[in-house]
Order: structure tokens, then C-alpha cells, then sequence
């Protein structure tokens, strides 16, 4: 892969008749991630992943199975609330798109919906 910039690499169903058909897709926008999410709807969002660069050597990937997602706030420099993700991974660690070095409260979860 020529980017060195992370991605959402979601996979959801499709219902056909009796059928669910996974689809996949690789997004690099958190935006674009939202935009699906809420075209596809929380339900049909079976399983994430996030690749991402690794820190100590660009050129080699990191794949994170995402367990859960956060909808959170962030002050900005000019004390603006600014919204976003938060990830958290299987084992527990989470972390913002682009690795975003802020502080963040987390409003709620919406993946899983239980």
C-alpha cells in the first residue's frame, strides 16, 4: 500500500432476501467512516479495523481489531468543543484517528449497540 496515512477498514451487511452479504471498504476519512456508519446504520457494522503506519518503522503496517467506538468532545486551542472517535482496541488501549494528541471526554459509546 502506497499511503502513510491511517485507515477504517470496516466490514457490514448487506441484506438480500434471506441473504447478508458482507461488504468492505477502506476509509480514510473519519468523516467518510461517520458517513457509512450512519448509511449502513450501527446494526450492520459486523467488524472494524484500523491500519495504521507503526511509529518506528513507516514503512511496515499495524492492523487493530476495534472493540468498541466512542463518540467524544475535545477542546481545540481555541477552547472550541470539537467532536470525534475514540477507538478502543481489543486489548483495552484507546486512541483518536491520526493519533490526536488531546485530551477528550467520551459522550457515549455507538458501536456495539447493545
Amino acid at each position: 500500500m502506497n499511503l502513510s496515512i491511517p485507515a477504517f477498514f470496516p466490514t457490514w451487511v448487506v441484506q438480500e432476501d434471506d441473504l447478508e452479504i458482507p461488504e468492505r471498504a477502506l476509509l480514510i476519512y473519519e468523516s467518510d467512516f461517520l458517513d457509512l456508519f450512519e448509511s449502513v446504520g450501527p446494526q450492520s457494522l459486523r467488524h472494524l479495523q484500523y491500519l495504521t503506519p507503526m511509529e518506528s518503522d513507516p514503512q511496515r503496517w499495524e492492523i487493530r481489531d476495534i472493540r468498541k467506538i466512542w463518540s467524544a468532545t475535545s477542546a481545540d486551542a481555541d477552547a472550541d468543543q470539537v467532536e470525534h472517535l475514540v477507538l478502543e482496541d481489543e486489548s483495552g488501549a484507546q486512541f483518536t484517528h491520526y493519533g490526536m494528541r488531546t485530551s477528550f471526554s467520551i459522550r457515549h459509546q455507538i458501536w456495539p449497540v447493545n
